[in-house]
C-alpha cells in the first residue's frame, strides 16, 4: 500500500558558477598626428567593461572593451595630454550544465599594466587582468508537507526558510545632453570621464521592483589646447526604473546589485556654436535576488499505527536570510607625496576590492581602494601619485549566527580631501556595503511511506501496559515504539508536555 504524499517546492539562490580568466593586455600603439610627443607618462589607466552577457546552454559568453587611457605630458610645454583607444575582448566558460533561469555578474581586476614609451610618438603596454564571473541561479528543493491515511501518525518540524522568489537582470540605456553653463569654459577636449551610480533605493510590488538613484558622472577636459589648461565639471543625472521581476511582492527583501556595464561622453555644440554640450550614452545594468521568509511545515517523520512500513528519508538543504547589513565605513588617511603639491587637479578611486572575513568570533569586512590623484607641483608640472587605502569594518555585535553564505555589492560614495602641508593630504572616503548573510542548515525529511497490508503491528492484548520513562525521553519515540498516538498517552496520563521530565512511569494505551 502507498500512502499519498504531499510536496511543497522551495526555491533558494544557489551559485551555479564561480570562475576567473586572465585575459592578456598587449598593444603596441603610435600617436596620431594631433597629439604632441610625449615627455613624461603620467599614468596608464586600463579600464575594462563586460558590455554584453549571455548563457546559451552550458556556456557563458562575454564581451567587452578594455578602454586605454594615456595620460602624460607633451614634450614641448610640459601640460597634461590624453590618448585613448580600446582593446575589444570576448571569453566563453564553461558552466558545466544548462541552468534554466540565472543571472551573471562581473567583476574584473587589474593583474598589471607596464607601460613604457618606446619612442616620443610609440607606446607599448604589456598587462593582463582578471575576469571573474559569479553565475546565481535557483535550486530547487521538494519537501515532504502531508501524508495522508488514517492509520498514519506524523511528526512535523516547523522550520523558517528565506525562499528566492525572484531573480531578475535587465538593462537600460540612459541618454542626456549636459551643459556646462556660462560659468565654464568650453570643451575642447576631455581627458579623463567617469561614471559611478549612488543613492540606491528600491520598493517592491506586483512582480516590479522600483529602483531610484543617481548616477554621478565626472570630467576632467580641456578648455584650450594650446596650454593645456584643465577644468572640471560634475553632473548627477537621476534614475528611476522600473524591474520586471515575477514573485516579488512588498514582503520580499532584495539584494540588487547595479552595474555601469558602458558609458561614453562627447563634446556638442550648442546654438551659439560653442562646444559647451556633452552628449552623455549610459547602460546600465540591474540584477536583483528577491527572498521572502516563509514558514513551512515539513514531515520530519512517521509511522502506521497499524502495519510495519517501509519509510524513506532524504536529507534536505534549506537556507534562511539570518542578517541583513547596510554600512556606510568612513576611513581617514595620511597621503603624502614626494611632490610638494600646489593644486590637486583630479582624484578618483580605480578600484576596490572588499571581502569578509571571520575568526574566532569576529567578522569584518576588509578591502582596499586605490586612490588616484592627479596634482600640480609648486612649479606647476603635472605629477601623478597613487596609493593604497585599506580599511576594515566590524561586525561582530550584528551577526547572529556564522554565515553560512554571503552576497554582498559595495560602492565608494564619496572622496573627499583637504591639503594640509606641502606634500601631504588628508584623505577621507566612505564606502557603502549593503550584505545578505544567510545560514544554511539540513533537515531529514520523509520522501516515501509504504505499508504491506498483510503484516500487521503486534499488538498487546492487554488495554493498557507501564512503560518506565527516562528522564529526556521523547512521547514520539515512545509512542512509535508501542504503535499507539502521542495524543492517547497524553491524555490516559493527564500530561501536555512532549518531552519526558524526570524518570517516570508511564501508562501506554494499546488500543
Amino acid at each position: 500500500m502507498n500512502y499519498d504524499v504531499s510536496k511543497q517546492l522551495i526555491s533558494a539562490s544557489d551559485l551555479i558558477y564561480k570562475g576567473t580568466h586572465e585575459i592578456p593586455l598587449d598593444a603596441d600603439f603610435t600617436l596620431p598626428d594631433y597629439c604632441p610627443d610625449i615627455g613624461r607618462i603620467l599614468k596608464c589607466r586600463v579600464n575594462p567593461n563586460v558590455i554584453s552577457r549571455n548563457i546559451s546552454g552550458d556556456r557563458l559568453n562575454a564581451e567587452g572593451s578594455a578602454n586605454i587611457v594615456l595620460l602624460y605630458t607633451d614634450l614641448e610645454k610640459n601640460t597634461v595630454r590624453c590618448y585613448k583607444t580600446e582593446m575589444p575582448f570576448s571569453h566563453s566558460f564553461d558552466l558545466k550544465n544548462s541552468p534554466e533561469q540565472a543571472a551573471a555578474i562581473f567583476d574584473i581586476k587589474i593583474e598589471y599594466i607596464n607601460c613604457r614609451a618606446v619612442s616620443p610618438r610609440r607606446i607599448d603596454i604589456h598587462g593582463a587582468f582578471s575576469l571573474k564571473a559569479l553565475v546565481h541561479g535557483k535550486k530547487n528543493t521538494d519537501v515532504t508537507t502531508e501524508i495522508s491515511g488514517s492509520d498514519i501518525e506524523k511528526q512535523k518540524v516547523n522550520t523558517l526558510v528565506s525562499e528566492l522568489t525572484a531573480l531578475a537582470q535587465q538593462q537600460f540605456t540612459i541618454s542626456e545632453v549636459l551643459s556646462l553653463g556660462s560659468e565654464k569654459p568650453a570643451i575642447e577636449f576631455i581627458v579623463r570621464s567617469e561614471a559611478k551610480f549612488y543613492g540606491l533605493e528600491s520598493s517592491c510590488a506586483d512582480s516590479k521592483v522600483n529602483i531610484k538613484g543617481f548616477i554621478t558622472i565626472k570630467i576632467l577636459y580641456m578648455s584650450d589646447i594650446e596650454t593645456g589648461k584643465l577644468e572640471n565639471t560634475e553632473y548627477d543625472i537621476p534614475v528611476n526604473q522600473v524591474i520586471d521581476a515575477p514573485g516579488v511582492n512588498d514582503e520580499s527583501n532584495c539584494l540588487i546589485t547595479p552595474e555601469i556595464i558602458f558609458h561614453e561622453e562627447k563634446i556638442s555644440s550648442d546654438s551659439e556654436d560653442n562646444n559647451s554640450l556633452i552628449n552623455a550614452e549610459i547602460k546600465l545594468m540591474f540584477t536583483v535576488l528577491a527572498f521572502e521568509d516563509k514558514e513551512t511545515e515539513v514531515i520530519s517523520d512517521v509511522y502506521s499505527t497499524e502495519y510495519e512500513a517501509d519509510i524513506v528519508k532524504n536529507e534536505v538543504n534549506l537556507t534562511r536570510l539570518s542578517n541583513i547589513v547596510n554600512e556606510l565605513v568612513s576611513q581617514k588617511s595620511l597621503i603624502e607625496s614626494e611632490n610638494k603639491i600646489l593644486k590637486v587637479i583630479d582624484i578618483w578611486s580605480d578600484y576596490l576590492n572588499v571581502s569578509y572575513s571571520s575568526k574566532n568570533s569576529e567578522s569584518a569586512f576588509v578591502g582596499k581602494a586605490g586612490i588616484c590623484i592627479l596634482a600640480l607641483d609648486t612649479d606647476s608640472s603635472p605629477f601623478y601619485l597613487e596609493r593604497e587605502v585599506e580599511f576594515k569594518k566590524e561586525l561582530q555585535e550584528q551577526i547572529s549566527v556564522i554565515p553560512s553564505k554571503i552576497q554582498f555589492s559595495t560602492e565608494i560614495s564619496s572622496i573627499g580631501y583637504k591639503l594640509t602641508g606641502d606634500n601631504t593630504l588628508n584623505l577621507k572616503i566612505e564606502i557603502k556595503i549593503t550584505a545578505n548573510f544567510f545560514e544554511n542548515f539540513k533537515i531529514f525529511v520523509v520522501t516515501e511511506v509504504t505499508a504491506d497490508e498483510t503484516k500487521l503491528k503486534p499488538k498487546d492484548t492487554a488495554a493498557l501496559t507501564v512503560y518506565y520513562a527516562s528522564s529526556g525521553e521523547n512521547l514520539w519515540d515512545i509512542a512509535k515504539r508501542y504503535g499507539t498516538t502521542v495524543d492517547k498517552i497524553k491524555d490516559e496520563n493527564d500530561i501536555d508536555f512532549e518531552t519526558i521530565s524526570g524518570d517516570r512511569a508511564i501508562l501506554i494505551p494499546m488500543n
